[in-house]
C-alpha cells in the first residue's frame, strides 16, 4: 500500500461525495462536521469525525495501522484545542 495522505475535510461539495461513497462502502453513516480524511493514491480509504469521533473505512483498502493513526491524530488535535484554545 502506498503512503497515506491525511487531510482535513467536511461533508460538503466534492469531499461530501467522496465521504458518502466511503460511508456506503463501510455500511455506515458519514461522520458529522469536520473530519480527518485518509487518502491512498487519491482515493479515500478512511475518515474520522473530529468532534463526534465516528470513523468509517473502506474494508478492502484501509489498514488497522492507518485507522489507529487517524484516531491518534484526532485525539492530538482535540487535546491541542482544549489546552491552547486554538
Amino acid at each position: 500500500m502506498s503512503a497515506a495522505i491525511i487531510r482535513g475535510a467536511v461533508a460538503d461539495g466534492a469531499d461530501g461525495k467522496l465521504i458518502d461513497r466511503l460511508a456506503t462502502l463501510a455500511r455506515s453513516h458519514p461522520p458529522e462536521g469536520p473530519m480527518l480524511l485518509a487518502e491512498v493514491e487519491g482515493h479515500p480509504v478512511a475518515a474520522v469525525g473530529i468532534f463526534d469521533g465516528h470513523a468509517i473505512s473502506d474494508p478492502r483498502r484501509s489498514t488497522f495501522a492507518l485507522r489507529m493513526r487517524l484516531r491518534l491524530l484526532r485525539l492530538q488535535l482535540r487535546i491541542t484545542v482544549t489546552l491552547y484554545g486554538i
